[in-house]
C-alpha cells in the first residue's frame, strides 16, 4: 500500500475538477492517484540536490482536494507541517474530513491575504495557479514571498509556449507574449481566465522578489519555476511596472489587446450561430404545432 492509498480519495466532482479524469470508476481514480504520484516525483527533481523534506514547513497553494499533497504522508507524519489552501470550500472541506490529520487545511480567498505568519513556511508550491490569475496574480506573488522564511523556496508553474495553439489559436511568438490575459470573464466553476507567460516576462518581473534557481520546461504541459526568497520590500505596482528598455512589453500589451478583440469577435459569432439554431427551432416546432391545423384548414375547404 502506497502512503496515498490509505487516504479515501475524494467524489469524483471533486477529483475532477483540478483535471479531468477520464471516468468516473477504478480506472479513473487510478489516473488521479498516478498523476498526484508524478507530480510529487516533478517537485522533487526541481528541488536543489540534497534538499530535505523532513521537518519542513510546506504549503500547497491551490491544493484542490489534495491530489499532490497527500503523496507527501510520510513527510507529514514525521515531524512535517504540510498545509493545503483554496477558494475551492467543498474541497477544502474534504480534506478536513478525510487528510486532517495528518495535513492541515483551510479556505483561503480570491485576494491576499491569508492566515499564517510572515516568514513561516519553508517551501511553497503553486501548480496550475497563476496559469489563472488575473488582476491579484502580483498580490498573491507578494503574498507567498511575504510567507516564506528567508531564503524560503518556491515552486510555481506558468503556462506559454506549450499551450499557445490550443488557448490563443496562434504560434507562439514570445515576443509578443509578456503576461497575457485570454477568457478574462469565465467563472472559476469553469476554470477561471487563462494566463500566458513568456520565459522572459517571468525573469523581469518575479525576478524581483526572487532569484530564479531552475526552470524544467513541459512538466505536465506547463513550465515549472524554481525561485528563491529575495531579501526584498516590493509593491505589486512595483513588481508589474513594464521595463522601460524593453520594447517586449509593450509589443506584449498590443498583442494581448488584438487577442482579446479576437476573442470577443468568436464570441459574439458563437452567440450569433446559437440564436440561429435556437431561431431555427423555434420555426421547426411552430410548423409542426401547427401542421394540424392545417390539414384540418384543407379537410374544411374540400368539404365545401
Amino acid at each position: 500500500m502506497t502512503p496515498s492509498s490509505k487516504f479515501p480519495y475524494p467524489p469524483f466532482d471533486l477529483a475532477t475538477r483540478v483535471a479531468k479524469l477520464p471516468s468516473n470508476d477504478f480506472a479513473g481514480f487510478i489516473h488521479y492517484e498516478m498523476a498526484g504520484r508524478e507530480l510529487r516525483q516533478a517537485l522533487i527533481d526541481l528541488l536543489p540536490d540534497r534538499y530535505e523534506l523532513a521537518g519542513r514547513r510546506v504549503l500547497d497553494f491551490g491544493s484542490g482536494s489534495g491530489r499532490t499533497l497527500r503523496h507527501f504522508a510520510s513527510e507529514a507524519e514525521t515531524g512535517g507541517d504540510y498545509w493545503g489552501i483554496d477558494i475551492d470550500a467543498p474541497s477544502v472541506t474534504w480534506m478536513q474530513q478525510n487528510l486532517c490529520p495528518p495535513f492541515n487545511a483551510r479556505v483561503c480567498g480570491t485576494a491576499p491575504p491569508v492566515a499564517f505568519e510572515s516568514e513561516s513556511f519553508d517551501l511553497i508550491w503553486a501548480l496550475s495557479v497563476f496559469t489563472h490569475l488575473t488582476e491579484h496574480s502580483a498580490e498573491w506573488l507578494l503574498e507567498l514571498h511575504r510567507v516564506l522564511k528567508p531564503d524560503g523556496l518556491m515552486i510555481a508553474s506558468y503556462m506559454g509556449r506549450w499551450n499557445s495553439e490550443t488557448l490563443a489559436h496562434e504560434p507562439w511568438d514570445e515576443t509578443r507574449i509578456g503576461m497575457n490575459v485570454l477568457q478574462h470573464d469565465r467563472p472559476w466553476d469553469r476554470g477561471g481566465p487563462v494566463v500566458l507567460m513568456s520565459d522572459w516576462w517571468i525573469e523581469e518581473h518575479w525576478g524581483r522578489a526572487f532569484d530564479l534557481v531552475d526552470r524544467r520546461p513541459r512538466v505536465f504541459n506547463q513550465t515549472w519555476q524554481l525561485l528563491r526568497k529575495r531579501d526584498v520590500s516590493i509593491t505589486p505596482d512595483e513588481l508589474m511596472a513594464p521595463a522601460s528598455c524593453d520594447e517586449r512589453e509593450m509589443r506584449a500589451l498590443r498583442h494581448n489587446l488584438i487577442q482579446l478583440q479576437r476573442e470577443a469577435t468568436r464570441l459574439r459569432d458563437e452567440v450569433e450561430a446559437w440564436q440561429e439554431n435556437v431561431a431555427e427551432v423555434q420555426r421547426s416546432l411552430s410548423w409542426r404545432m401547427t401542421a394540424p391545423l392545417r390539414r384540418a384548414r384543407g379537410v374544411i375547404g374540400r368539404s365545401d
